[in-house]
């Protein structure tokens, strides 16, 4: 499922954040569209879940701050000119969105206020509210190959931890082997990479990064604890501003990353890390291994000290401390 932004519900949606009330008369003006049609793009918010109150003779009023997404105001921010931003309402994951593109060269980004089928690491599901936090990705050609993207988990992860330090989120903000961003021990981003070899050597990532930004309380569907930006900062947070920081903050990483590897990023790594000497639990595939984490090597896998003294190598897997 793809359903492209609509520019009208963008604009309806900025009128009534002001949170008083609006006539459906006053809005129809505005948007230039029937009395009628703005009352079924009130109805399509409320189906997304927006706390829209309606009163007869006052007219319609936002409950709670809600600011969309808005493909041009991102780009205005956007460091690199030649960067393909596209904004969706709905699709069922923002990976399929850029895996199903026809035209693949170049870098594009693909953002949308909801996922209908939204993906983890793991085939986890991966909870994606109307209007409330990001789901974007990212394609991304690499002069690599396959062999030596690694470390592109981590790298993706630091990106996110430096966008969130830009926002006013210091300590304790945490990298978790291979792809978590955690706060005060609550998940609060993580990523899905998806890569596919080209001739020549090269190759391209799409990266698909998830961050809990303004959902507060209506998360049942996630099994584990979690946390958003405005749960922990205190205030509502505009996504627009956050795209923007995150894409510039992200393709310097990656372009850094392209050139020189994993090896630049060991050092930022091992200050964001909470797993290093820690003894933890990581499963991979059918099996579970038990030992101290020792770091990570030059490629971006994880060490970890087993029982026996030995050191095993691991370039993917769950893992979790161990309680002592």
């Amino acid at each position: 499922m793809i359903k492209k932004s609509n520019a009208s519900l963008v604009t309806l949606v900025s009128i009534l954040n002001d949170g008083a009330y609006h006539d459906g008369d006053t809005l129809g003006k505005k948007l230039k569209m029937t009395r009628s049609a703005v009352w079924k793009a009130i109805k399509k918010l409320e189906t997304y879940g927006v706390n829209i109150d309606s009163v007869k003779g006052k007219g319609y009023a936002m409950q709670e701050p809600l600011i969309l997404l808005d493909a041009a105001k991102i780009k205005q921010q956007l460091a690199l000119n030649k960067v393909e931003v596209n904004v969706y309402e709905v699709v069922s994951s923002t990976n399929d969105c850029l895996k199903e593109l026809k035209q693949q060269k170049g870098i594009k980004i693909c953002l949308a206020e909801q996922q209908t089928s939204g993906r983890g690491r793991l085939g986890r599901e991966w909870y994606s509210p109307f209007g409330r936090n990001i789901y974007l990705s990212c394609r991304y050609p690499f002069q690599k190959d396959i062999s030596e993207l690694a470390g592109l988990s981590l790298v993706v992860g630091l990106a996110v931890l430096r966008t969130l330090h830009h926002f006013g989120m210091d300590e304790p903000l945490v990298a978790k082997w291979p792809n978590d961003i955690l706060y005060q021990q609550k998940k609060i981003s993580g990523t899905l990479i998806d890569i596919q070899a080209e001739a020549h050597g090269a190759s391209h990532a799409i990266i698909g990064i998830g961050i809990n930004v303004n959902m507060l309380q209506d998360a049942n569907r996630i099994m584990q604890a979690w946390t958003s930006m405005q749960n922990e900062l205190g205030r509502y947070i505009d996504r627009n501003e956050l795209s923007a920081e995150l894409i510039n903050t992200l393709l310097d990483y990656l372009t850094r990353f392209n050139q020189d590897g994993f090896q630049l990023f060991i050092e930022e790594w091992t200050e964001a890390d909470c797993l290093t000497q820690q003894l933890i639990t990581l499963k991979n595939l059918d099996t579970t291994f038990t030992g101290k984490v020792l770091g990570v090597n030059a490629q971006g896998n994880l060490l970890l000290e087993c029982k026996d003294g030995t050191v095993a190598v691991f370039s993917s897997g769950d893992t979790s401390i161990t309680k002592k």
